[in-house]
């Protein structure tokens, strides 16, 4: 196997070294003017150095679009992995200096050739590499605004090129969208949205008035609480994106005093971490019900959890009873839809190589991963807080079948996380309830549990939602530790060169969240046209007892352990 991976393997030097790495695979058959078929190869990259990538992807790819999805992948990938190996602030003069005539200077000129194929090639170049930046310019998106270098470099290639036009009539199809792509980001946000402040109630917007949720950037400023040992606690105002440090020397500002402050995030079962100077993203990174704490390193074993993080002492059964569960279902899957769209793909890479490593936040996926736990949590605190055998096994029915309805809208992980709130070990235990279930309910039930077996790599759930056309919600933490399985178990590089295959590998997920999100989610206007403002409400503002050791005490009081 060695031996023909090695025969099949291209490698560059440079200085004795290899600078790029390609293997060579079959591409399908082509048939020829005799009429039969030969078997086409093509290069894919498995290593090199990041200048080398970018090369080699320029020179191979068209100058304009085309329908091959394939050529277009692979440079989806570079464009999209970029970041771990390349960054804006590495990529952009390299895509700059690639750009030929660039101030006079003529990059990769063929030394053989009439002065027509000079001009043709020289003019392939650049059409390339306009293409690749229109790419790279409509995957970050608004995120450019928060990158000075990026949106510099976007301003001096737009010079560039439109000083080319005026020579070269053939650029003229490619500017006038990149024109658009400048304007728009260099525009100012619109006054009201010009920094969108997340307000208080833990980025909990539930009851914002039926207005579309806008993603959360980086730039934005939260207010937030931060608590002192004796449970009073100081409200900072700073950057969703800032890190410990500053969130401490917001503190200290306010406080009077930082000397020797750590911030610690507690859980409402009382487990509390300390934070490094260097997280990021802490805002949205706790638990349902944790809280951050500030006090001076010495105090540290003295702190507890506020009473307040306990969770409600009595459930809402009576006001969601009368809710019909399709409703529910469909408010649940249209705010989940929200959530999830306002997750950028470039979160997904942030977070499975370590946010502080970009200095980024993940604020919209640490959102959309949280409402997996808080939906999951309500399930067990609604049937744990109720008393009553006869409720308990109504509220399992109204479960089973909000889930049945979520996987009809193909909200797979709000469905996931009722069925795993359904099978967590305080509700499961409950026999007395589960007897009482009807038949029908319990069939339904083993049948949807089924689809969480997570034997042969949870090959029930991924035959399932292969069948599925977007818009789909996804499993959300199945995705992440796809990811992370990835990420950990191959090397990023390999003898000081990117290994690209890994890139490959988890851009090849993070494409399925942009398969899900292909197709807009349009609301079922019937459901949508009532009155719902007060299901509506309900499923955005859950609470929830996420103390799972408070959880399986209540359990145990509503049926005690059978001798």
């Amino acid at each position: 196997i060695l031996q023909d991976v090695e025969a099949n393997t291209v490698r560059l030097k440079e200085h004795d070294q290899d600078v790029l790495v390609l293997e060579k695979i079959p591409a399908g058959s082509r048939v020829s003017n005799q009429g039969n078929s030969q078997p086409q190869h093509k290069y894919i990259v498995m290593s090199g150095t990041p200048e080398k990538i970018l090369e080699h992807f320029l020179e191979t790819m068209r100058p304009e679009p085309t329908l091959n999805e394939a050529t277009d992948s692979v440079l989806n990938d570079f464009i999209m992995m970029h970041c771990v190996f390349m960054p804006n602030s590495q990529l952009c003069p390299a895509l700059m200096a690639q750009y030929p005539f660039h101030r006079g200077t003529y990059h990769a000129q063929p030394s053989q050739g009439t002065e027509q194929e000079k001009m043709d090639y020289a003019l392939n170049n650049k059409r390339r590499v306009i293409r690749l930046v229109l790419q790279w310019a409509a995957l970050y998106g608004d995120l450019l605004q928060e990158d000075e270098a990026a949106m510099a470099f976007l301003e001096e290639f737009y010079v560039s090129v439109s000083d080319d036009t005026r020579m070269i009539a053939a650029l003229k199809e490619q500017l006038p969208e990149l024109e658009k792509i400048v304007k728009q980001l260099s525009e100012e946000p619109k006054a009201p949205q010009k920094k969108q402040k997340v307000l208080l109630q833990l980025f909990n917007t539930g009851d914002d008035r039926a207005q579309k949720r806008q993603p959360i950037r980086g730039s934005d400023e939260v207010l937030f609480k931060v608590y002192c040992i004796d449970q009073t606690y100081t409200t900072i105002r700073v950057p969703v994106s800032s890190s410990v440090k500053e969130v401490i020397s917001a503190v200290a500002d306010k406080l009077g005093s930082g000397e020797g402050l750590i911030i610690v995030k507690m859980s409402s079962g009382g487990e509390k971490v300390v934070l490094k100077p260097h997280d990021v993203s802490v805002f949205t990174t706790l638990s349902i019900n944790g809280r951050l704490f500030a006090c001076p390193r010495d105090q540290f074993d003295s702190l507890a959890p506020l009473p307040e993080q306990e969770g409600p002492s009595a459930g809402t059964v009576g006001t969601f009873e009368l809710m019909s569960s399709k409703d529910l279902a469909h408010q649940m899957t249209v705010y989940d839809w929200e959530l999830f769209n306002c997750v950028h793909e470039l979160e997904l890479i942030y977070h499975t190589f370590g946010r502080h490593n970009f200095k980024k936040t993940t604020a919209n996926l640490d959102l959309f991963l949280r409402r997996f736990n808080e939906i999951q949590f309500w399930v067990v605190t609604e049937i744990c807080l109720c008393s009553q055998l006869s409720k308990r096994v109504q509220l399992l029915k109204k479960y089973i079948k909000i889930a049945a309805h979520c996987k009809e809208y193909k909200n797979l992980n709000s469905f996931f996380a009722i069925i795993m709130g359904l099978s967590n070990v305080a509700v499961s235990r409950l026999l007395l309830t589960w007897e009482k279930l009807p038949s029908k309910f319990k069939k339904i039930y083993a049948e949807f549990e089924s689809l969480m077996d997570p034997s042969r790599n949870h090959r029930a759930y991924r035959l399932t939602v292969a069948k599925l056309d977007p818009p789909i919600i996804p499993f959300m933490p199945l995705l992440i530790k796809d990811m992370t399985f990835t990420h950990e178990g191959n090397k990023t590089f390999t003898d000081n060169l990117v290994n690209f295959e890994k890139m490959r590998m988890i851009a090849n997920t993070v494409r399925t969240v942009k398969f899900c999100r292909s197709q807009s989610f349009n609301p079922d206007a019937a459901l949508t046209s009532k009155n719902h403002q007060d299901v509506r409400s309900y499923v955005r503002q859950l609470n929830v007892i996420d103390n799972q050791r408070t959880l399986s005490q209540m359990s145990h009081r509503l049926e005690p352990r059978r001798a």
